[in-house]
Parts: structure tokens; sequence; C-alpha cells
């Protein structure tokens, strides 16, 4: 019996690890054998520095590329970084299931090494479950591609908007400054107000800085997920703009979640590998190591399948509870805005009148401009939050581990 569980455990780890040459049964598997032969070859390649074009400032250069989001969605899932590993990983599970396949058939013919039934049952299970596992796990990945991509085209957006009001409070500060440094030599201000000006404006130049500099690493970020050279110039044009809330339930979306999900998929398939490993050794002496150890696995498997469907109801209600709160968010950032928007018309009409200062106007502006920033973030925060409450009712956005 020893001997038979140390065969059937080496070859568990050798047909794990690579990936088998496939039998021409049929031209399906063939071309998956094929497919995934041309995708590990093409993943081999060597870039040498020569053919490398430096760019040697930070300036973005090439042909100006506009970008919709929905032009975004399409070359990301068909000509991408990120659609490429899916479609490796998909044709991976594939041959791992083929694998699988092949090896219960030199069972049934007895040719494998180990022949015995407990081995060709944990074969089958490794097989059908590989198989199984592949398309949801393609979804997943699928889903987690398009959750980047909107999260990178709007981050950039955003980047972009914090560049500009940065700008625009800097050109504020100077003119803030000029006028203080007028007032002083009228006599109407003090020193110290001409220095305190000048803090001011030297902030908002190193909030430029800072602005700019974060907005090209965005680029550069973006550029890479995208696929594009990694100094191109690219530019968005859509819009920020507030999706609607999700119309599904919560009862539903927990229903759907519970009977999708790959967390529990995976985590029921993790116990019935463990009762069937458990099976190899239920002759063994029931205090020993080896039967104490599997007998441990199934009962760690049990508790964790059971824990998966609260984890992940828990999952669905957290994401249904922050799309609502951050939608509650976006109506208060816009009555913030409104007011913003409205102090700052009253706040001109009384400067125009002689009553307010070119500081408050100043000051009224950039309290107008950072509510802007505020809205927006709330924004790209309920979206984000209203695609992940959709997706986590489906197969969600992480695959389950196949072996």
């Amino acid at each position: 019996m020893k001997k038979l569980l140390c065969t059937s455990l080496a070859l568990l780890l050798v047909l794990g690890g690579i990936s088998v040459a496939f039998a021409a049964e049929t031209p399906s598997t063939a071309l998956v054998a094929s497919s995934t032969e041309n995708a590990t070859s093409a993943a081999i390649t060597t870039t040498t520095v020569s053919s490398v074009t430096i760019v040697p400032d930070m300036t973005f250069t090439g042909t100006p590329i506009k970008l919709s989001l929905q032009d975004a969605y399409k070359k990301i899932l068909s000509d991408s970084p990120g659609k490429t590993e899916a479609d490796y990983n998909k044709k991976q599970a594939l041959a791992i299931s083929r694998g699988y396949f092949e090896e219960v058939k030199s069972i049934n013919e007895g040719t494998a090494m180990d022949n015995s039934k407990a081995y060709k049952e944990i074969q089958r299970s490794l097989r059908d479950y590989a198989a199984q596992q592949a398309e949801p796990n393609y979804q997943a990945e699928i889903n987690k591609l398009k959750m980047d991509t909107l999260t990178n085209y709007y981050q950039l957006k955003q980047l972009e908007d914090l560049e500009k009001i940065a700008q625009e409070t800097l050109t504020l500060k100077e003119k803030l400054l000029s006028n203080t440094q007028l007032k002083y030599k009228l006599g109407t201000v003090s020193n110290s107000d001409v220095l305190q000006a000048q803090s001011a404006e030297n902030k908002a130049k190193d909030e430029l800085f800072t602005a700019q500099n974060n907005l090209r690493n965005k680029k550069m970020a973006f550029n890479i997920f995208m696929g594009y050279d990694l100094m191109q110039n690219v530019t968005l044009t859509d819009s920020l703009k507030q999706v609607d809330l999700s119309t599904k339930t919560l009862t539903n979306s927990i229903k759907d979640a519970l009977a999708n999900r790959n967390e529990i998929k995976g985590a029921k398939f993790n116990l019935e590998n463990a009762k069937l490993f458990f099976k190899v050794y239920e002759d063994y002496p029931e205090n020993s190591a080896n039967y104490l150890k599997k007998e441990v696995a199934v009962k760690l498997g049990e508790k964790t399948y059971k824990d998966s469907f609260a984890q992940i109801e828990m999952d669905v209600r957290s994401k249904y509870m922050d799309m609502q709160q951050k939608y509650a968010a976006i109506n208060t950032g816009k009555k913030t805005v409104e007011n913003a928007k409205e102090g700052l018309r009253l706040t001109q009409l009384q400067y125009d009148a002689g009553m307010a200062t070119l500081t408050n106007v100043n000051e009224a502006q950039i309290s107008y401009n950072q509510s802007e920033v505020a809205l927006a973030n709330n924004m790209l925060d309920y979206n984000l939050a209203v695609e992940a409450f959709n997706y986590a009712s489906g197969v969600g956005t992480a695959a389950a581990t196949i072996q």
C-alpha cells in the first residue's frame, strides 16, 4: 500500500507540472495542443536594447491615438497583454484536463504505472474539474480585465483633470501674489501678507509639479496595460459620467452568486479531492500520521466549503452597501458643487460692487474647483462599485486554482 501511495503521489506531481502532449483522439484536442504550443512559443520572445527607441525626455510621442472607453474595451479584449494571458490560461487548463484524460485512458488500457481504482477516481476528478472550470475562470479573467480597463481609463482622466486644476490654482495664486504686492506698495497690507502669498504660490507650484508627475506615471502605466509603447501619446475622449444604479435586487444577486462564484466551485472541488485522497489511506491505522493528515484535510475542506457560502453572501452584501453609500455620496457631492458655484457667483458680484477682495474671489474659485474634484472622485468610486456589484453575482473576478 505504501509503495502504491508513493507511486500515486509522484505521478500527480509530474502530471500537475507538465503539459502532456495530446494524443490525436479528436481534431479539437489536437487544436488545443497546437494552440497551447503556439502560445508558449509566442510568449518566449527576446527584446534587445538596440531595437527600442528611447524618448530623451518625458514627452509622449507618436501619432496621437484618440481612445474612447468603448474603444479601450475593444482593444483590451482583442489585443492586450491581459487578454493574451487569459487566452493562454484557458488553453493551459484544457491542456491539463487533456493530460488527466490520457492518464485515465492509460489506466483503462492497463499501461499506467498505477492502475488502482482510487488513483483512477482522482485522475477523473482532476480531469473533469480542469475541463469544467476552464471557461468560468476565463470569464472571471475577462471580468477583471473590464474592471481594470474602466479603472485605468477614468483614473487617467481624473489625473488629467487634477493637473488642469493644479494649473488653474497656480494661476490664481500668482494673481493673488501680484495683487498683494500691489497692495503692499500702496500701504494697505503688511509684508507678512506678501510672504504668506509667496508661500501659497510656492506650494501651488509644488502641487502642480506633483500633479504633472502623477499624470505622467499613470500615462506610462496605462500604455503598458493597453499594450501600447511606453511613451505613446494617447488622448482619452470620454468624460466621466455617472452610470445607472444596478436594478438587480440583493436577493437575486445573492442567489446567483451562490450558484456561480468560482470561490465556491473551488472550495467544493478541494473538498471532493480531499475525500478521494483520504480513500487511498482508509486502510491505514487510524492513529497513523498519513491517515490523520488526510482526515484533517477532509475536515478543513468541509469547513472551507461551508464557510464559502457565507463569505460570498457577505461579499455581495458588502458590495451592495458600498454601491448604495457611494450613490448617496454623489448626491451630496452634487449639492456641494452647486453651493460652491453659487458662492463663487455671489463673491464675484460682491467684488464687482467693491464689497469683496480679489483674494475672496480666488478662494471661492479654488473652493469650487476642489468640490468638482471631490465629486469626480465620488463618481469614479460609485461607477466602480456598480461594476463590482454586478460582477459579484456571476463567476466573479477571481479564477479558481486548477492543479
